[in-house]
């Protein structure tokens, strides 16, 4: 076990550190918060508007603020993530992150929140990356929710799933990192930069061109990552490029982003799970990271599984 399980009673307070959020956004999220027995925890402040070149959840000083108190909170037990966007690295160097290490919690999200993940990994602090408070204009899986549970509540986590013609078969043990793909190439000469050596590397993305994810994937083979990752685990690219030219475009998954993801990878000579279910999609499995694992990828399916 990471840290302490939520129990009854226990709080979970959201945060905006990065897009716009309305207070019908969050109506799910507290009604499920509320079923599991938990308390929701946030503040009308989080409704702030500040429109400047993009529509942020308030300004760089009120996001920061307002996350500081959850994370300097005892009281406090997980923060969840109200939404991704952009604006978590323009507030990351100035929250002071030293009370929260003395008592961590679950930190909870995707996409933008890949800035929390890469940079609270890189402290020795597992994180959780899985579903927003807000959700996408997506039918979620009833796993996606269940997998946010088990891990809140203390459970093993263990995924098998089907493999699929991309794969590269293996078995290896790593720390997993990664996130958002945009989010770890904007990270790039940042210590937030993903850090460490044996890893397995996550990575997602969506509503990218084609060309721009060989351009990401060239960028961090040629800072080096790639000679410190020792398997990968490939989620869904969904919605790329143009529509109209783009036949894979509504698909779940995109079969030419694998594709090109697996011109890079294959020379590497590592296991790489592709189609894993999370990322932009509704079926979005949490997964721990800066945690170790084991991943075993076979003919027929593909097992990921945390180390107690």
């Amino acid at each position: 076990m990471y840290f302490n399980k939520l129990k009854k009673g226990s709080k979970i307070a959201i945060a905006a550190p990065a897009g716009r959020i309305y207070p019908a956004d969050l109506d799910f999220a507290i009604s499920w918060i509320e079923e599991n027995g938990w308390q929701a925890i946030f503040s009308e402040e989080i409704f702030r508007h500040y429109d400047f070149g993009y529509a942020y959840a308030g300004t760089d000083a009120h996001r920061r603020d307002q996350l500081q108190q959850y994370l300097d909170d005892s009281t406090i037990d997980a923060v969840w993530f109200a939404r991704g966007g952009y604006g978590s690295a323009k507030i990351i160097d100035a929250l002071d992150f030293s009370r929260f290490i003395e008592n961590p919690k679950w930190l909870i999200g995707y996409s933008d929140i890949t800035v929390f993940h890469n940079h609270l990994n890189n402290l020795g602090v597992p994180t959780l990356h899985a579903v927003t408070a807000k959700q996408l204009d997506s039918r979620y899986s009833q796993e996606t929710y269940d997998s946010l549970t088990t891990v809140l509540k203390g459970h093993a986590l263990e995924y098998n799933i089907p493999s699929t013609m991309n794969n590269i078969v293996g078995e290896t043990d790593g720390t997993l990192v990664g996130g958002n793909l945009s989010i770890i190439y904007s990270l790039l000469g940042s210590e937030s930069f993903i850090q460490g050596q044996n890893l397995i590397l996550f990575i997602e993305d969506w509503q990218e061109n084609w060309y721009h994810l060989d351009r990401m994937l060239t960028a961090l083979k040629r800072a080096g990552l790639f000679k410190r990752v020792k398997g990968m685990v490939v989620g869904s690219f969904t919605k790329m490029d143009v529509q109209e030219e783009n036949p894979f475009y509504s698909n779940t998954f995109d079969d030419l982003s694998n594709n090109i993801v697996q011109s890079f990878v294959e020379e590497l000579h590592i296991p790489v799970a592709f189609n894993f279910p999370a990322g932009h999609i509704g079926d979005n499995r949490a997964l721990i990271l800066g945690a170790e694992v084991s991943l075993n990828i076979m003919s027929h399916r593909t097992k990921l599984s945390w180390h107690s």
